[in-house]
C-alpha cells in the first residue's frame, strides 16, 4: 500500500465527488495527470486501486462520516475537448 493518502469517494447521496489527499498522495496524483496529459495523442488512460481491489495507489478509510470510498478510478486523456465521441465504435 502506498504511504500516502489518496481517496476518492462518494458523498452520502452519491451526487458529489470527493478527493482527499496529503501533499504527498495530491503531488502523486498530479504526476500521473501531467504524465497522461503529455501523452494524450496517444488515448492514454490510468488505473488507481485501493488494496482491496488488488493495488495499492488509493487509501481504503473514508475520511468523511456517510461517504464511500471508490475502489477503482480509471482517468482518461483524450487530444482534445471532444473526448471519447470521435473515438466510440
Amino acid at each position: 500500500m502506498a504511504d500516502d493518502l489518496l481517496t476518492f469517494e462518494l458523498g452520502a447521496e452519491n451526487d458529489e465527488l470527493f478527493i482527499h489527499g496529503d501533499s504527498q498522495g495530491l503531488y502523486r496524483l498530479a504526476k500521473l495527470l501531467e504524465r497522461l496529459a503529455a501523452a494524450a495523442e496517444e488515448f492514454p488512460h490510468d488505473h488507481l486501486f485501493t488494496n482491496a481491489w488488488g493495488g495499492s495507489e488509493l487509501s481504503s478509510d473514508p475520511q468523511e462520516e456517510n461517504h464511500s470510498c471508490l475502489n477503482h478510478v480509471k482517468i482518461y486523456c483524450w487530444p482534445d475537448k471532444r473526448g471519447a465521441a470521435p473515438h466510440r465504435r
